[in-house]
């Protein structure tokens, strides 16, 4: 079975793409929290209730460079996400804030995952202890 046929897990996976980059760019806010000059970024909310309704994003989504000597990456490098530049300077109490809030949603998006399985598990009769 092919669950990325399903819609349901096919907007799962996006956002956890999406969680997973918007880390890594927190990640290099963190780490370039004494740098100077160093501007912050965060990365374009991707609507999770938006894919469930089947809307499409309109294929993979760029980065954004602000000035000439920032080295573009590819997507993929960082999980497909849009980087939006965030005014002033590195705040670490917030950087950390959403560190932790994406890891609770990371957390809940793979445990509703689970849950699914078990229950196309449960659906087609086989145990769900594995």
């Amino acid at each position: 079975m092919d669950l990325s046929s399903i819609p349901l897990f096919k907007a799962m996976a996006k956002k956890l793409n999406w969680l997973g980059g918007r880390q890594g760019v927190l990640a290099e806010n963190v780490a370039n929290v004494n740098t100077p000059g160093f501007k912050p970024s965060d990365v374009k909310e991707i609507d999770f209730k938006s894919l469930l309704a089947g809307s499409k994003l309109g294929g993979a989504l760029k980065l954004v460079t602000t000035t000439p000597n920032q080295i573009a990456t590819t997507p993929s490098a960082v999980g497909g996400v849009d980087r939006v530049q965030q005014p002033g300077r590195v705040d670490l109490e917030d950087q950390m804030m959403k560190v932790s809030q994406t890891a609770t949603d990371y957390a809940f998006t793979t445990g509703l995952y689970q849950k699914q399985i078990a229950l196309i598990k449960h659906a087609i009769g086989q145990s769900s202890g594995t």
